[in-house]
């Protein structure tokens, strides 16, 4: 009896039909077209999955824009204050400017020396107190300097001969007095007027004449320091009125400069 014959399987392959029998038991092959048209399908896919891995999220974008606002911000402000400036500031003036100049720098200062009459030498001020009393009542001029020891001035002259003449005018007084060099602090620009009163009082102390120049000369200085200005002053009366006692007080005021 023949055995019926074996009916040929038929698959479809990308719809075309072939035949599949147990001899031919391999998988289907594609053609070089159709393994491009695969791969490129794959390609179109990555890209698609890359970006839809690495898109980045809109509420980041959104903080750094933000932050970078704000920093831009505050910048142009510190800027612009830095620039313009507030209205509550005013001009300073050129008055005020000098003023502050004059403060900072401190004035330049000379020492002049000169000799002194000293009166006295005490341990505190209320005994050298006492002995300025008696001083006044002789109605002659008296400074004190210091502190321990305690000193009291009753003249100056520029030189030591002159000194020791005012010094003998106390002697009638029964004044015992001593004559020493004494240094003296003074502004530069006040230091030739200084030097120049002392002296014309010592002389004019001494029984001296000044001759018209050197009154001249006196009277084209221009003293500053208050106590200067007093004892220049005073040189002045003296020579209209001829008064001992303005002497006296002109010898009084350049002692206070020894403060």
């Amino acid at each position: 009896m023949d055995k019926p014959a074996k009916k040929a399987i038929v698959i479809k392959v990308n719809g075309k039909e072939q035949p599949y029998t147990s001899v031919t038991n391999t998988l289907p092959q594609w053609s070089n077209e159709e393994s491009n048209e695969q791969s490129e399908k794959q390609d179109e896919l990555i890209p698609f999955e890359m970006s839809k891995r690495y898109t980045r999220s809109p509420w980041r974008s959104f903080v750094l824009a933000i932050a970078l606002a704000v920093v831009l911000g505050t910048s142009f402000g510190l800027l612009v204050l830095t620039i313009i400036p507030t209205t509550e500031s005013k001009p300073t003036s050129t008055t005020t400017l000098q003023q502050e100049q004059n403060e900072e720098v401190p004035t330049s200062q000379r020492t002049e020396t000169i000799f002194v009459v000293q009166g006295g030498v005490f341990q505190d001020e209320k005994a050298a107190n006492v002995y300025v009393q008696k001083i006044k009542a002789q109605q002659r001029p008296s400074v004190i300097i210091g502190k321990q020891p305690v000193y009291v001035f009753l003249g100056m002259a520029l030189t030591k001969e002159e000194a020791k003449q005012i010094a003998s005018l106390y002697e009638s007084l029964g004044i015992d007095t001593y004559v020493k060099p004494w240094n003296v602090p003074i502004d530069e620009k006040e230091s030739e007027p200084f030097v120049m009163i002392v002296s014309v009082i010592s002389r004019l102390l001494n029984g001296q004449q000044l001759q018209n120049e050197q009154w001249k000369q006196l009277q084209s200085y221009s003293p500053h320091n208050e106590q200067v200005k007093k004892a220049y002053e005073a040189l002045f009366t003296f020579r209209q009125s001829n008064d001992q006692k303005q002497l006296w007080e002109a010898q009084q005021h350049i002692l206070h400069v020894l403060h």
